[in-house]
Parts: structure tokens; sequence; C-alpha cells
């Protein structure tokens, strides 16, 4: 007979993440079919680190935030082994037998961007510990909000779904907040700018959780008011039969 599995509310966590990149001058007008510039496996291309917020949604509340950065932990293999050992420690709630599923990991564009560049570093690593990084990885489960919240926008081209841009979530959930382009990192970078990068870095983890939750409120209202429409329409039709 199995067990009941649930989700322990102290237990479940979404891990907002967002990383930071730096790409060398001469290889930022390089062509690239999807126009991204950085690729963790070209000479000169950094994973500079990232910011990590731990969210606990059955609980509404932020528990901790880790900032990992290879001007404070060294070099970029430093980082990278620094956020595995973050992950491995966030895995530890879910070590309960009766806990189900795994951290989520949550962001914009992380499935295209931020996920596949950490899988990559997986393969600078020694051979043997290779295949626990990359289970480690692969299974967190993955909400990249320029995916699900596409459904909240109108369209009118049947059931063709495309990933929503940075600028689109920012106009449509953040009241058309702006954010600088990645691209300005590099230069902060050069110019040693580190705390401008980190506040950059924090502030759109901030902005990806305010979005989360702004998703699931406007589904919320939405849904209040399909019930109010059929409970209109069900009265009309009593009416109507009197």
């Amino acid at each position: 007979m199995n067990k009941r599995r649930f989700f322990h509310p102290n237990g479940t966590k979404v891990i907002f993440f967002d990383l930071e990149y730096y790409v060398p001058r001469n290889d930022r007008e390089r062509f690239s079919p999807s126009g991204m510039k950085f690729s963790p496996v070209r000479a000169g291309h950094k994973i500079l680190g990232g910011t990590f917020l731990t969210y606990y949604p059955l609980l509404d509340k932020v528990e901790n935030r880790c900032n990992l950065w290879e001007w404070k932990q060294g070099k970029e293999s430093v980082v990278i082994d620094a956020i595995f050992d973050f992950l491995k420690f966030e895995y530890k709630s879910y070590k309960k037998e009766d806990q189900a599923g795994s951290p989520v990991l949550s962001g914009i564009g992380i499935s295209h961007s931020d996920i596949p560049a950490l899988v990559s570093k997986i393969h600078t690593k020694p051979e043997n510990k290779q295949s626990v990084l990359y289970d480690l990885l692969s299974g967190c489960r993955q909400v990249d909000l320029s995916v699900a919240t596409f459904c909240q926008f109108s369209f009118k081209k049947g059931y063709f779904a495309y990933p929503k841009k940075k600028m689109e979530l920012y106009q449509k959930y953040l009241a058309g907040k702006k954010m600088d382009p990645g691209q300005s990192v590099w230069e902060l970078y050069e110019q040693q700018r580190y705390e401008q990068i980190e506040e950059r870095c924090n502030a759109e983890v901030d902005d990806a959780l305010e979005i989360y939750k702004a998703m699931f409120d406007l589904k919320k209202t939405q849904d209040a008011s399909l019930t109010r429409l059929k409970r209109i329409d069900k009265d009309s039709e009593g009416e109507v039969a009197i």
C-alpha cells in the first residue's frame, strides 16, 4: 500500500534565482541563431555568479537570500561549486519520506539560459561527480515565468504558444518597470563596479517573485469573475423559466 505523500509547508520551496554573465569584447558582435552573445562553452565567457531567494509558497514567506559571486568566491569554478552546494542544502527538506516533489527553480528565462549554462559547467567536473550534479540539477522542477505566464496574455493565433520577453512581463505585472539589459553587466564587470551588478541581480530576483505572485493573483481574480458570471447566468435562466 502506497503511503500518502504531501507537501509540508515548512519544507516546500521555490528558489527564485538569476545568474549574471560576462562576455569578452571580441565576442560581443558574434552571430548566434538565438541572438544570445553569452555561451558557457566559449573561452573567456564566464558565469559571474547570481542571487538565490528561497520562498515558501504555502506559507507565503521568504526564508533567505544567498549571493554567490566571483569577486567574493575567488574564481568561476568556485562559484559553480558553491551554487551546487547551495542546491544540495535546499534539497534537505525533501528527504522526509512523505514529502512530495522536489525544489522548484523559478525565474525569467531560466529554462533557455541559466539552467543550460549550469548544466554545461557540470562537464568541467571530475567524471565521478558529473552524474551526481546532473541528477541534482535535473531533479529540481522548473517554473520559467516567461513560459508560465503566456496564457495570461491575449492571443489571436490559434494554439500558438511562445515564451514572453522580460519586457512584456514587466509591462504586464510590474506597471511597466524598466531594467537595464543584461549586457550592461559586461561593462560594470570591467569597471569593477561589482556592487551595482549585485544590486541589479537582487532586484531582478525580487521582481521575479513579484511577477510569480501577481500571476496567481490575476488567475484568482479571473476565476472569481468567471464564477460570478456563471452565477448571474444561472439566476437569469431561473427567472426566464418562471
